[in-house]
Formats: C-alpha cells, sequence, structure tokens
C-alpha cells in the first residue's frame, strides 16, 4: 500500500500512469498491485506552489447509507475529501477509501480481448487465464455485437442473457436501473436475476409489509423498544448508529435476537441469542401465546389483517365474491386494483358479504357452508410452537421468551430494524412472513416510534427509471441466476426448450458476490460463447470475460441517488474527466446500442429526457420543486414535507389486493420463475412456517462429515467485494478470518491466528482463525466480501452452498457447514 493520502499527492502521477500503460499492447492483467505513484508522497513537490483547488459535492451511492462529503480536486486530480458541513454523517473508512478505488492500478483502463479469443473459436475452457490484449472499443462493439446477432438469429433474443450488480455507483442515470436497462429491455434478452438479499422482503412482500415505508430513523427516540433481528448495523450500516444511540439515550431500549455476540450486541440493551436459522419457530410461538391468551390487538387484526376472510376448506381458495370490484390502490401507481371481493361473515346476522361492506365481521365462521376463517386456520396451525418445542428448537430460555413476549405488548412503542441475516437461510422467507404474522398481533404500525423496516434502500420510492422501458415495447425476461447452471446443463427452463450463448455482466461479481463459484466457472461461464464484463475493475469475474470493458467510477460522471429511508434525493456532481477510455454507464449504453441493433430504441433518449421522466412525471418531486437544476443548487432536497416520516399513517399501505395483512395466502408464488420444485411444498407456502434448513440445521444430513455450521457479518470495511483492491479499508482487513469457537477450535488443532483450511464438498478456502467466546459451540463466522486472490488459497465464494428455497429463490449464505483443519503450506503446494 502507498503512503497516506496527502494535499500533495496526485499532481503528476496520472498522465504517466494512463502513458505507460497504454504502450504495452499485452497485459498480463490489470495490475493488482497494492502501489499507486498517485497516492505516493513527492518529496520534490514540497516547495512546488499548489494548484488552484476545487470542491465538488459527492454522495457515497452505497447502499449502507449513501452518505455524503466533499471532493477536492487540484489540476483535474482528486486530492483529498471531507465531511459536508452540518451534515449528520461522516463519511466512514470505506467512504474514504473511494478515492483511493478510483486511482487503483485495478482499474480496467481501455476495452480488452482474451488473448486467443475470436467469434469462431471461444475456447471458454481458457477463461481465467488473466491474459489480454488492448483493443479499441469500435473492435469491442464489433465483436459484442456480432455475437448476439448470430445467436439471435439462431436462437432468439432469450439466449442473449444480462447480468448486473450494484457496483458502488447506484445513480439514477448510471446505475443498474439507469439507462443501461434500457438499452437490455430493448434486446429482449434474458436478464439474470442476481437472487440475493431477496427472502426476507419476499417474506414481507407476501404478508403485505412495505419494507420502504418505515419510518425515518430520526423517529426510533420515538419508541420504547428497537428490536433488531438479522440486522447488525454496526458492521452494516454504522451511520444508523448515531440514531440508535440518540434513541437510548432517549430512553429506548435496543433488544438484539441474533446467534452471534456482534458489535451492534455489544452496544445493545439485552442480547437475546437463538440457534442459527431458527427465528420462524420463535416468533410463531410468540404467536400463539399472543392469540392463547388474546393480548393481541383485536381491533387491529380483525379489520387490518385477513383474520376474518372465509376459506374454503375443500380446495383451500379464500372464498370470493362474482363481481369485480375497486380494491385497495397499488402501491406503485397508486391507482385502485380491480378484485373480486374476499367475504367474510357478519357477526350480528350471520350473512355472508363482502369485506368493504361488512362493519362486524366474525372471527370464526358459525354458517353451514365449508367454510372456515383465516384466523381460525391459523390459530390451528400454530398450537405446535409451545413453549417447550420452541426452547428445544431455537435454544431461548423460558425468560427471554416472556421477556419478548412482555416487550410485544400493543402498548408498547416498537421498532422493528430488520435486515437480510434471517434471510440468508433456506427458511429465510418464512422467517420474515412469521416476523409479519407476530407484528399483526401488535398492529405496531403508522405511529411516531412504531415501524418496521429494513435501512437498506438503494433507490427512493418512484424516482428515475421511468425511461428504463424502451420505444420499441420490448423488455428482458427475468430468470433466477441460481439457475443459471441447471439451465446451461439443461437446456431448458421450466421444461421449455431455453438455450444460452451470450452473457455481459455490467458492474455484477457474479464470482464470489455469489454462490458455488467452482460450479459457476465450470458449468456456466465456461460453457458460453462469449462473455462480456462492464466494470471500472478487474474483478474475479471480469477475469473469466472474453472482452472487458472500462466503466466510469463515480467521480467521474454527474448523478442523482435517491435515498428512501430518508425520503430525500441528491446530486452526486462531476469531480474529474473519465479516467483513460472509461466511459460512464449511460454512455456505454448509447455506445453499444447500435452494435446491438437497437440504436432507435436507446438513443432516441437524451439526458435531458431522462431528468424529465425523474422528476416531472413524479408528483412529490413537483410537489417538493425538484428539478435537475434545482437539487445542483440545493445538492439534497426531501420529496416528502413531513420530518421524520412516519410510514403507513392511517394504515393505508400494506401492499396487497385489499389493503390487509396477510397470515394466509391461498396461492403462494415463487419469487421468480426456475426449474426448482414448487408444487411439492406448496401447501407449507399458505402460512408463515419453521422447517428446519436442509443444510444448516442440526439433523442435517451433512454435519457428521461438515460439523460446523458457517454463516457470515458483513464486512466493516467493505460493501460486498469493494475494496479487493489496495485501499485504506483493506489495510485494516486485509485477508479473510473465520471465528471460531475456542472449545472447537482446541477439538479440530486449530490455534488462534493461525491460518487453517476451512472446507466442504464444494471447494475450499485458507483464512486465518480467530476466537471468539461470543458464538456456540459448532458454528462459525466470516466477513464476506473477499476476492479469490486475497486468500492464501481457494476462496469463499466456493464454499457457498447454492443450495435454494424454491418460493424465496435466494442465496443461502447460511445455510452452509464446513470442516476445519491446520493448514499445512508445504502440504498444499
Amino acid at each position: 500500500m502507498g503512503e497516506s493520502l496527502t494535499r500533495r499527492n496526485f499532481l503528476k502521477g496520472a498522465g504517466a500512469v494512463t502513458a505507460s500503460v497504454a504502450a504495452a499492447a499485452t497485459l498480463g492483467s490489470c495490475s493488482q498491485d497494492t502501489k499507486n505513484s498517485n497516492l505516493v508522497e513527492d518529496e520534490n513537490a514540497a516547495g512546488v506552489e499548489l494548484a488552484e483547488e476545487q470542491e465538488f459535492f459527492c454522495t457515497c451511492s452505497w447502499s449502507c447509507s449513501f452518505c455524503q462529503y466533499n471532493i477536492y480536486t487540484r489540476n483535474g486530480n482528486v486530492s483529498h475529501m471531507l465531511p459536508k458541513p452540518d451534515y449528520a454523517y461522516r463519511t466512514c473508512l470505506k467512504g474514504r477509501s473511494r478515492i483511493l478505488r478510483a486511482y487503483s492500478p485495478a482499474r480496467v483502463q481501455y476495452p480488452m480481448k482474451r488473448v486467443g479469443y475470436s467469434l469462431d473459436n471461444p475456447n471458454g475452457e481458457m477463461r481465467g487465464k488473466d491474459e489480454w490484449e488492448r483493443i479499441t472499443w469500435e473492435e469491442a462493439g464489433e465483436l459484442i455485437g456480432e455475437q448476439w446477432k448470430r445467436t439471435e438469429e439462431q436462437f432468439g433474443p432469450l439466449a442473449n442473457t444480462y447480468y448486473q450488480g450494484g457496483g458502488g455507483a447506484q445513480g439514477s442515470l448510471n446505475g443498474n436501473a439507469g439507462l443501461i436497462m434500457r438499452l437490455f429491455n430493448a434486446t429482449a434478452c434474458t436478464k439474470w436475476d442476481y437472487s440475493f438479499d431477496n427472502a426476507t422482503n419476499t417474506g414481507l412482500t407476501r404478508a403485505g409489509v412495505q419494507w420502504f415505508d418505515q419510518n425515518e430513523p430520526q423517529d426510533f427516540v420515538n419508541s420504547d423498544y428497537i428490536l433488531m433481528a438479522g440486522a447488525n448495523p454496526v458492521g452494516a450500516q454504522i451511520q444508523m448508529w448515531q440514531h440508535l444511540a440518540n434513541a437510548q439515550e432517549a430512553g429506548a431500549k435496543i433488544v438484539c435476537i441474533d446467534p452471534l455476540f456482534s458489535p451492534t450486541v455489544a452496544k445493545a440493551d439485552k442480547w437475546i441469542p437463538v440457534k442459527p436459522g431458527t427465528d420462524p419457530a420463535l416468533f410463531l410461538g410468540l404467536v400463539k401465546k399472543f392469540m392463547d391468551e388474546e393480548t393481541y390487538k383485536a381491533d387491529f387484526v380483525l379489520n387490518y389483517t385477513c383474520a376474518p376472510f372465509l376459506v374454503n376448506k375443500a380446495d383451500g381458495m379464500y372464498v370470493v365474491g362474482e363481481e369485480e370490484v375497486e380494491g385497495a390502490p397499488f402501491w406503485v401507481t397508486g391507482e385502485p386494483q380491480m378484485i373480486k371481493p374476499n367475504m367474510v361473515q357478519d357477526a350480528d346476522s350471520g350473512e355472508i358479504m363482502s369485506y368493504q361492506d361488512c362493519k362486524n365481521p366474525a372471527w370464526s365462521y358459525t354458517g353451514e357452508e365449508n367454510y372456515v376463517t383465516a384466523w381460525d386456520l391459523f390459530k390451528e396451525h400454530v398450537q405446535s410452537y409451545t413453549l417447550d418445542y420452541v426452547m428445544n428448537v431455537t435454544g431461548i430460555s423460558e425468560d427471554d421468551f416472556n421477556f419478548l413476549y412482555d416487550m410485544l405488548q400493543p402498548e408498547n412503542k416498537i421498532a422493528h430494524y430488520i435486515n437480510f441475516g434471517g434471510g440468508a437461510y433456506e427458511n429465510g422467507l418464512h422467517q420474515a412472513y412469521a416476523m409479519s404474522a407476530l407484528i399483526a398481533m401488535t398492529g405496531n404500525f403508522g405511529e411516531p416510534g412504531r415501524s418496521v423496516g429494513g435501512f437498506d434502500a438503494m433507490y427512493g420510492n418512484f424516482f428515475g427509471h421511468a425511461l428504463c422501458a424502451p420505444s420499441n415495447g420490448k423488455m428482458v425476461s427475468s430468470v433466477t441466476f441460481l439457475a443459471a447452471c441447471d439451465v446451461m446443463n439443461s437446456g431448458q427452463l421450466m421444461g421449455k426448450d431455453y438455450p444460452v450463448k451470450d452473457l455481459i455482466v455490467s458492474h455484477g461479481g457474479m464470482i464470489g458476490g455469489s454462490v458455488n463459484s467452482n460450479r459457476v466457472k465450470d458449468e456456466f461461464l465456461r460453457k458460453l460463447e462469449q462473455v462480456v464484463v462492464i466494470d471500472p475493475w478487474m474483478t474475479d469475474t471480469a477475469k473469466m470475460a472474453d472482452i472487458v470493458l472500462p466503466a466510469c467510477d463515480m467521480y467521474e460522471f454527474e448523478d442523482v441517488v435517491p435515498l428512501s429511508h430518508e425520503h430525500n434525493v441528491r446530486i452526486s456532481e462531476k469531480c474529474i474527466d473519465p479516467m483513460y477510455e472509461a466511459k460512464p454507464d449511460s454512455e456505454i449504453a448509447r455506445f453499444l446500442a447500435p452494435y446491438l441493433g437497437v440504436e432507435d430504441a436507446v438513443c432516441d433518449v437524451t439526458d435531458e429526457d431522462w431528468w424529465k421522466g425523474t422528476f416531472d412525471d413524479v408528483a412529490a418531486a413537483v410537489e417538493c420543486g425538484i428539478t435537475l437544476d434545482t437539487l445542483r443548487e440545493n445538492k439534497e432536497m426531501r420529496y416528502v414535507k413531513e420530518q421524520p416520516y412516519i410510514g403507513n399513517k392511517d394504515l393505508k399501505n400494506f401492499i396487497t389486493t385489499t389493503g390487509r395483512l396477510y397470515f394466509y395466502v391461498d396461492t403462494p408464488v415463487p419469487r421468480t420463475p426456475s426449474n426448482f420444485d414448487v408444487e411439492s411444498i406448496f401447501d407449507r407456502e399458505k402460512m408463515p412456517t419453521y422447517f428446519e434448513n436442509k443444510i444448516a440445521g442440526e439433523n442435517s444430513e451433512y454435519a457428521a462429515d461438515y460439523p460446523l455450521l458457517c454463516i457470515s457479518w458483513r464486512n466493516p470495511t467493505r460493501v460486498h467485494m469493494t475494496q479487493f483492491m489496495g485501499t485504506w479499508a483493506r489495510e485494516v482487513a486485509p485477508e479473510p478470518v473465520l471465528f471460531v469457537n475456542p472449545d472447537d477450535a482446541k477439538k479440530y488443532g486449530v490455534e488462534d491466528g493461525a491460518y487453517i483450511k476451512v472446507h466442504n464438498w464444494l471447494g475450499h478456502c485458507v483464512m486465518k482463525a480467530a476466537y471468539h467466546v461470543g458464538m456456540r459451540p459448532g458454528m462459525t463466522c466470516y466477513f464476506k466480501g473477499y476476492a479469490e486472490n486475497e486468500s492464501k488459497s481457494g476462496s469463499m465464494g466456493e464454499i457457498t452452498t447454492d443450495y435454494v428455497d424454491p418460493y424465496a429463490v435466494n442465496c443461502s449464505f447460511f445455510d452452509n457447514r464446513v470442516a476445519i483443519e491446520p493448514w499445512d503450506e508445504k502440504v498444499e503446494e
């Protein structure tokens, strides 16, 4: 790593680096070396008069908090950053390290082609050799366009495929839902849904909870308790901690349900440890106690949930009326949805009528028809979740169970702070679905201090992306990436022919950021006819490409970044010109459009058109006077007038056709299409249910050979894999570490601080061991986000399972097991 960044840096290096690298026609790779001449102190510059300094306003555009700060440049180079004056957030080490990312030798500097690659001889087995030759943008466009046209003519447009990730630049125009999405929509290709961090939101959505309609974090001070499940903000969203600390000072108690003693747990008022992946059983046990003791909020349950809706016992379907009527507004457009209304029984007359017309619906059905209420179905369903059962499954104590029950009483104001941890198991959808049912017992919505949601919102509600739909009327077809290997091997999706030939990846960590990387390489990437990667950096995924295109980093373009959980939209100014031959995503989209045969449907939209669609067509923006010009002047503007915003006021934002919460759905559907078996578990999906995770469960068939459960923490020094190159953040945590309970470590001969081999049936990774007494024996944990070059051998991507729940269709990062042993480097060699 180079010496510390100072005001005298960047003045000599940028042009020299560009020229020296450009002189090489054939590259071994974009260097992963951590030294950078732009960042090395030039002692000879001490007497040189400093260039005039310019100030710019930037937004971090990562999904932890989207902090804002000022960037300063001299002679066209970034020199340093400072916090924005009078701004609540101070940029963390991840954000400060972005300067080094921008100038990293790992930058892709110009278009490159894998040595030996040609359209007629793709030779996919050679992918990953990391040998490159420089080509022009035009040569790259011709190679990509010719291949995509060939494929479409022979196999149809769906055989061309696209994968996108965050890439650390999630703006409205240049982010993964910006103009580049319009490009791929116009081709009508297959879009691989990346399928991680989706189970929690899918479970909430099934119940009718809109994750992004929570109260703003400034409202935490109005809560009596803040209950965290599957969340570790100190590690993953450090900027949220100030709001939580303010709440503690105001008298709120923070309670963490977590199998690990995390940095957040260390600051909490109470820690409730449970066995990993058992949260649904805990939540359903609490639901049973609320039902049995009738301490639920009766008015809310009866009038704002599916409780009184009648179900036909014969087929499990809801009883609905014959005529269509207006239901609840669709949460995206605000327009009423046409529905056949659910029927209820009037408690006074016994008449069956629409829920909309009934003033006093019955809790239980008493008529002659073969009907039952959803309430009675669910009440019968949870009877098996006795206290003894819950204690046995989860490991929770009776005192802690009763503490949660007392805390959750309707008179207490609870902020439910949830995130992706619980969703990383096979049963993760049901963790969120069961939590929604529990919260339904208390009606804990729509008031100061009462909230449900996750604070990881990439985009503001309804802002931007209006022009992602191209003028040719076409759209991508979304298929889960977790089915990609199976589709490639079988040539089929859901029983129909589905050949896959080509792939373009935009800012995506397909290797390392997803699961089972060895299988992805061997059964998918190496079998394709062409792989193209668009990225600012030479990632593990880029190394598997045939063609790599250089994209800009965030300092090299202007963009707009909306932020849902604080209900504002902010500008991120262009600070420097694009480095090397890099282009912003929007320019890449317009460049590729003619080669892909969709120029008329993509390039007919100017930046001005895009911003009009972003602001002029959004009522909240118009009402608050937000335009690109006013945003450039003000830097940040709120799109709601209330402060702090209180979500779901008047209980009108439940995102179901009836506008009610559900704990029984008659026709559960998977989140996205796949080849997975959904029929065999159809009935299980109707109500929140605990089932033991196939791999992580205590009774797993894998437990004998791989005795240690293996889960991960969000790395506090990086977002996903964003610091794999040399940065200040990587200096703090330069290599992967596996946290192990000391009893387990001694059992397997592992010393604290020693390198160990972590392995399972998928692969292996050599990393350091670190003793951690804050976890129960039988489990391990690592910081996620390390690239292949950061491990002594193997990688963390190798040891993560691609087993998946057919309905959540989500990477089960935590549903995993490993064995550990001391590592002998000589034996490995």
